[in-house]
């Protein structure tokens, strides 16, 4: 089966992206490299407000390089902020920009600007009546978006990790508390068996798996077994496992990753929000390994909003936000190609 989805108009480009970062962009740069006529890498930066331009566009093309295989690079700038007295919003950092690549060999392709209420391209001379401001409906409505919503893709309206408070039993809490003596008293074996059969099961609801699951994801060491077992289902245990948590020399099975990370959601619901940061933080772990930095910080960050020094997940969060992209990204043979 051939899983490739047919992009052939800026439209399709601008839908593609929300569906790559999880979110809609808000005051952002978001850059994607171009394999020939391919999609490659997809980067997402704050809009610069006070950073020199020229430097601003050098950290983008580093950022960048790490896509040996790019040939040219789109760049679509979502704000709203006004262009005052200049061509367009950030009109030095688009300049600064543009000028950066084509010195690199990967020239700016085409480039888009995105408001909450309207898209038109960024590039030409709005005075000459050939980049007039397209509907945001166009890129919600069109055949891409449609089809990767078939496939079951899905993303955020706007950016920002939210979840719902726990509405579920009172008691569920101290279920887990109950579980969490029985996990720490027992085996690695029997935690990793019950996160392997979750892993295999469609539309999973039973709620005392979830109590066990989530207990078990409160012992470190299972914990980290049970994030390595998603991409290696044979490891035993989380000893050596460095650069698999980094993302370094691993080839995942990334149907499986999604039905991990979507079974960490569906934990969520049931799990009050003391248990909730080992949760959060494989989501955003996961998150990581296809490339979406932004989607992982937040998780990170919440981990350690609902569990202040949770260790697992500050040093995630130290990771991310020194820009490392993990090693898996960035090789277009392992990198996370579903909806592509």
């Amino acid at each position: 089966m051939n899983d490739a989805i047919r992009i052939s108009s800026p439209a399709d480009i601008l839908g593609f992206i929300p569906h790559t970062l999880g979110f809609v962009p808000r005051e952002s740069f978001v850059f994607l490299t171009m394999r020939g006529n391919a999609l490659g890498a997809t980067l997402r930066v704050d809009a610069p407000l006070f950073a020199d331009p020229a430097g601003f566009a050098r950290s983008m093309v580093d950022y960048l390089a790490v896509d040996t295989q790019a040939t040219s690079v789109l760049l679509a700038v979502y704000t709203d902020t006004p262009a005052g007295d200049a061509p367009r919003p950030f009109h030095k950092y688009v300049e600064a920009v543009i000028q950066e690549f084509e010195a690199a060999h990967t020239p700016i392709k085409d480039a888009w600007l995105v408001t909450s209420e309207h898209w038109r391209n960024l590039l030409c001379n709005s005075e000459a009546g050939c980049c007039l401001p397209e509907p945001l409906e166009s890129i919600t409505d069109g055949q891409l978006n449609a089809e990767l919503v078939f496939r079951g893709s899905s993303y955020q309206k706007a950016p920002g990790t939210t979840y719902p408070p726990y509405t579920g039993p009172a008691d569920t809490a101290d279920r887990i508390r109950r579980a969490v003596y029985g996990v720490f008293a027992g085996g690695l074996h029997t935690g990793r068996e019950l996160w392997a059969d979750a892993l295999t099961r469609d539309g999973w609801t039973d709620p005392e798996t979830a109590v066990e699951l989530v207990a078990c994801f409160q012992r470190p060491d299972l914990r980290d077994v049970l994030f390595c077992n998603v991409i290696d289902p044979e490891l035993p245990d989380a000893e050596d496992s460095g650069d698999l948590l980094i993302g370094q020399g691993i080839t995942p099975d990334w149907e499986r990753v999604d039905r991990a990370q979507q079974l960490a959601r569906d934990l969520m619901e049931t799990t009050p929000e003391h248990y909730r940061a080992p949760l959060l933080t494989l989501i955003g772990w996961l998150s990581y390994l296809k490339g979406q930095s932004s989607v992982a910080a937040e998780h990170f960050n919440l981990a350690i909003e609902v569990s202040p020094g949770y260790r697992l997940a500050g040093l995630m969060e130290q990771l991310v936000s020194r820009g490392t992209i993990a090693p898996v990204a960035q090789d277009p043979d392992t990198a996370y190609q579903r909806h592509r």
